[in-house]
């Protein structure tokens, strides 16, 4: 699997290199959560080239409930979209990604195909299906919406996600200790976000991450106060300074 990972990524670069029509991107954002009661720094790298696109981005955790001094924990995607066609000014792709980070989060696997460039109004979507194999777990499935729109000349940016996967709960791999583990047989997120341009670099906004089913909502100063439930909605917002390498 490392090897693959190597490859995987070694690939990307390669296909950069020799593609055509540039366009890179790369930005810092930190993030106070406040309900959790820690900072999180997001990174985001999206980079363009005559066979499609890469998209990745890594999450690092400052809990000091989990961890006291430096970072507590991480999460990274990395997305790798190669187009296939055109159809009715939409673009087709195919997919390839990968998840991890530290425990007690699994590395996964997916593919599928993207429909990107959908334009309705002022807001441009990208939808994809994926068939998603998590570390010692059977194959199931995962859908997933990003969204974009920007106001104001493009000073107001409405942004986000929204992810609904199957986990394979019946798996004797499963974490099942917990009845309210065993009981996430779906799972619901997104983080929609604004944020108001202050200059071509700098941008300043707010998040909230909603999820059903996801136990990372319980985390930091949240997880001392009280227990994870899966089938509650979790509305956890922060604030955010972004800036644009």
């Amino acid at each position: 699997m490392r090897i693959f990972l190597t490859i995987f990524i070694v690939s990307l670069f390669i296909n950069l290199s020799r593609g055509e029509e540039h366009f890179l991107s790369l930005n810092l954002q930190l993030h106070y959560d406040f309900r959790r009661d820690y900072i999180t720094t997001t990174e985001e790298f999206f980079a363009s080239d005559g066979l499609g696109y890469t998209f990745a981005f890594m999450d690092i955790n400052f809990d000091p409930y989990r961890k006291e001094g430096g970072a507590s924990d991480f999460y990274f995607e990395i997305m790798r979209y190669f187009r296939i066609f055109g159809w009715k000014g939409k673009n087709i792709y195919f997919t390839i990604q990968y998840d991890d980070g530290t425990t007690p989060i699994w590395n996964i696997w997916l593919a599928g195909i993207n429909v990107g460039n959908i334009k309705i109004g002022s807001f441009d979507f990208s939808t994809e299906f994926l068939l998603k194999k998590d570390y010692q777990l059977d194959v199931n499935w995962q859908y997933t919406l990003v969204w974009f729109a920007s106001f104001f000349k493009g000073k107001f940016i409405f942004n986000g996600f929204l992810d609904y996967w199957v986990n394979d709960v019946n798996n004797s791999n499963w974490p099942t200790a917990d009845p309210e583990l065993a009981a996430n047989k779906y799972s619901f997120q997104s983080e929609p976000q604004i944020g108001w341009m202050i200059s071509s670099r700098w941008k300043i906004g707010s998040e909230v991450e909603i999820s059903r089913g996801f136990l990372g909502s319980v985390t930091g100063k949240l997880y001392q106060e009280e227990e994870y439930r899966h089938d509650k909605w979790y509305f956890l917002p922060t604030i955010f300074v972004q800036y644009n390498f």
